[in-house]
């Protein structure tokens, strides 16, 4: 058994890659076309559909060891010891149903195959996911142990840079044309 389980979204990284990708195509052929000032003003904007495309498609994931489960959900990060946790279960996507009467929804890992084409294809990877997570839910011997929720720093403070590269490029060239 591994240390800790990950589980994420396949097509994440593949979406963040390809975005990238074409935001510095874009900002290239604006260098090539206008200089480097443009670009400098119009890289925040570039920046924000990256960063969108990071906290959505490639920042969700679920972390799991005999501890508990860390998820990274957007701009959230919830920490779940398994003696919190009455049941794992599949709906759309993951389900932490806790003691408590809560219930905490993962974004990252598998999503359940929903269209009868796409089931025909082989085993539901969302399934073996929430099946791997039930048996180390079954497994664990946590002592006690709050449910923790905090903010993705990280995340957010990304977001502030970029707004505030934006409202610089915004003050610099006057604000967006009206008319």
């Amino acid at each position: 058994m591994p240390e800790s389980l990950v589980f994420r979204q396949s097509a994440g990284r593949v979406w963040l890659i390809a975005v990238s990708a074409l935001c510095v195509f874009l900002l290239g052929d604006v260098v090539v076309r206008a200089g480097w000032f443009d670009a400098f003003l119009i890289a925040p904007w570039m920046l924000l559909v990256i960063w969108l495309v990071w906290i959505f498609q490639e920042l969700p994931r679920i972390v799991a060891d005999e501890k508990g489960v860390r998820l990274q959900n957007v701009l959230r990060i919830v920490e779940i010891p398994w003696t919190a946790v009455e049941e794992v279960r599949l709906r759309y996507q993951t389900e932490f149903r806790l003691r408590d009467g809560g219930t905490v929804t993962a974004w990252g890992g598998a999503g359940r195959r929903l269209h009868i084409t796409v089931k025909r294809m082989g085993p539901d990877r969302a399934v073996e996911q929430a099946e791997l997570l039930s048996e180390l839910h079954e497994r664990s011997r946590g002592t006690g142990g709050e449910v923790v929720r905090t903010w993705d720093v990280r995340a957010i403070a990304a977001l502030v840079v970029i707004v505030i590269w934006a409202g610089g490029a915004l003050a610099i060239t006057g604000g967006p044309a009206v008319g």
